[in-house]
């Protein structure tokens, strides 16, 4: 289970992993780039080495993390490196992190494009090129704070797009990006889904871009321990 804090939210925490969200800053400076520091280690977090940031372009691409790693362009990274942490800036959009005890780890920026997309298979698909043996109902899924969909109201095209494709999803021409998620996670057998239920737009302690137009974002965080480096 997760520690609490004042100015970051605990989804995990044991010998293993450790999974957050951080807003006590605007962390979209860090957009598209590796921090070789820890940058949350005032919030109690002491065994990160580097920071990884994607460009997050609003797609369901998917790339894996290495030594090597230049490709920012991107709304999925997934990595086995300990003390690495995989960062997600969001202020409405779905943080999705993932997590395998085989120690592979995943995070993804899940906004509206990414959920039809369906990134969140795109990310089990890349899972099976770093352990082919792994089983989908070992998968565990966490949803960071994002908008419910009673704050998520679309119009024009993009409301007959889903009405087409997403109809079970939408209510009084509101949609559900999580519960698309959550249906999408279910086909692919993954049902450890731990699900925060914070809805950003509501809570004032999180950057929300349908509440204010801001162009801040939050961070959600996703890191494999190991004590020994």
């Amino acid at each position: 289970m997760g520690r609490c804090g004042e100015n970051f939210l605990s989804l995990l925490d044991n010998e293993q992993i450790s999974i957050f969200c951080a807003y006590d800053k605007d962390y979209s400076s860090y957009r598209a780039k590796i921090i070789n520091e820890n940058l949350f280690y005032h919030l109690g977090y002491e065994n990160i080495k580097q920071c990884i940031f994607m460009d997050q372009i609003h797609s369901n691409k998917v790339e894996i993390f290495t030594k090597d790693f230049i490709n920012f362009s991107c709304d999925g990274v997934i990595s086995t490196c300990k003390n690495v942490a995989l960062c997600v800036l969001s202020a409405d959009c779905l943080p999705l992190l993932l997590w395998h005890k085989s120690g592979i780890i995943a995070a993804l920026h899940s906004g509206r494009e990414g959920t039809f997309g369906n990134i969140l298979k795109e990310s089990i698909n890349q899972f099976y090129f770093l352990n082919s043996d792994i089983k989908n109902e070992e998968i565990n899924l966490f949803i960071g704070p994002s908008i419910s969909q009673k704050n998520y109201e679309i119009k024009g095209k993009l409301l007959s797009f889903s009405q087409k494709y997403f109809k079970d999803f939408i209510k009084n021409s509101r949609l559900d990006l999580k519960s698309i998620v959550k249906e999408q996670a279910k086909d692919l057998n993954i049902y450890n889904i731990n699900d925060c239920n914070i809805c950003t737009f509501d809570d004032e302690k999180f950057f929300s871009y349908r509440r204010d137009q801001t162009k801040k974002r939050f961070v959600s965080v996703i890191v494999l321990k190991d004590y020994n480096v």
